[in-house]
């Protein structure tokens, strides 16, 4: 049977110390015990380690050489178990992210950012998926941790509020609002409005419908995809506003402008994870993604 590696510590310790008495004394046990040990390890070994007298300890030829490459090996595989308790409490790993299209602009990107600063040893696999979809995902076990904008409620998800972001339109350089400090509801139902199809996030879609009807206002709504906007030219020429989060400002081109509404009630970023225990990096995953939006203030107080 091969020793194990409290044996080996046993024998560094005797054959550094040179002195039972004093390598008990290290190891925090009885000396005859210690002496039990290593007559153990020597009969499983098969060799004789150490030579005794009354007052002196020398190793033998093949105790020097455990004594020459024990060090190394012990510490190794210290390294392998300090490796299993650091993925056991979630501060390595891989943490499988799905986010929405309108959450990787700003705030994933300074998620991983906090994440990587705080667990450098956790690897982040994030995915851009459509908003219905993440929610089942984290459900199902495919992602450990969602972020997301107006996820409807799914059985066995919870969702934490993360970040809320003011609402404001998307416009030219040249459009009559782009020089406007802030703007209303009734100037953005003054211009047709582009929105993401409905089945790409149904409870974002209508509440931004019922923003509007709340406010007494009847817009028209133009749908573009996902995956490509070929409206873009409605923009550039001024026919149409888009109404975005502050956070979609971030790498805006540089001919649009994004002026804030007055009038419209903030968007609200949530995290979506699993209703129960949590996979230990999806907890530290949390934990990091709190500990940044109270620093950078991204709910009110």
């Amino acid at each position: 049977m091969t020793p194990d590696a409290r044996l080996l510590r046993y024998f560094l310790a005797v054959a550094e110390e040179r002195n039972f008495t004093r390598a008990a004394e290290r190891l925090h046990i009885a000396q005859s015990a210690l002496s039990a040990q290593i007559r153990l390890l020597e009969s499983r070994l098969g060799v004789r380690l150490l030579t005794r007298t009354t007052r002196t300890v020398d190793l033998t030829e093949a105790g020097r050489a455990a004594l020459e490459r024990g060090p190394a090996a012990l510490e190794a595989l210290e390294e392998v178990w300090e490796a299993a308790r650091r993925a056991g409490r979630g501060e390595r790993g891989l943490l499988r992210l799905a986010y929405s299209a309108t959450t990787g602009y700003g705030t994933v990107p300074q998620l991983v950012e906090a994440l990587a600063e705080r667990y450098p040893e956790i690897r982040v696999s994030a995915e851009m998926t459509r908003t219905p979809a993440i929610a089942q995902a984290v459900r199902e076990g495919r992602a450990d941790a969602g972020v997301v904008r107006a996820s409807p409620p799914v059985d066995g998800v919870r969702t934490r509020l993360l970040r809320e972001a003011a609402q404001g339109l998307l416009v030219s350089e040249d459009h009559p609002l782009a020089g406007a400090a802030s703007a209303r509801l009734a100037d953005a139902a003054a211009y047709p409005v582009l929105v993401h199809a409905r089945e790409a996030n149904p409870t974002a879609y209508d509440a931004l419908v019922g923003m509007f009807v709340r406010a007494g206002l009847r817009a028209e709504l133009v749908e573009r995809p996902m995956a490509f906007d070929p409206t873009q030219r409605l923009l550039r020429d001024g026919q149409a506003v888009g109404l975005v989060p502050e956070t979609s400002r971030d790498g805006l081109a540089d001919w649009l402008r994004w002026v804030p509404l007055e009038d419209a009630p903030p968007q609200r970023i949530h995290l979506a994870l699993p209703d129960g225990p949590l996979a230990p990096v999806a907890a530290r995953f949390e934990e990091a993604a709190l500990a940044l939006a109270a620093a950078e203030g991204w709910l009110p107080a």
